[in-house]
């Protein structure tokens, strides 16, 4: 078994969505984080404040795929993410066990 762990710009998740369902995966987590990289610098108006941030939001997907599955789920979602760079990240890492209550 394989975690897939896709960090992303939240105008991607109808494609990211669509990859999934092309693939038979329904069951996966979505959560809202922030991005924080130096790279993000950006000027920011809070109630007529002007400030520097470094944060970006983006999406965290989670998901649990067979072994012989994940590198073809790695490389869709890859593709569904073309365009964005270093805005997008995937990381996949090994499984033991898998524990539903």
């Amino acid at each position: 078994m394989k975690k897939i762990e896709v960090i992303f710009p939240p105008s991607r998740i109808y494609e990211l969505r669509e990859t999934l369902a092309e693939h038979f995966l329904f069951e996966f987590i979505v959560s809202d984080v922030k991005d924080i990289a130096p790279k993000n610098i950006r000027v920011v108006n809070y109630n007529g404040i002007r400030y520097e941030t470094d944060e970006k939001a983006a999406y965290k997907l989670e998901l649990i795929a067979r072994d012989e599955e994940a590198d073809n789920v790695t490389e869709a979602l890859s593709i569904a993410l073309i365009g964005y760079g270093t805005d997008s990240k995937i990381l996949v890492t090994n499984v033991r066990e898998v524990e539903t209550h």
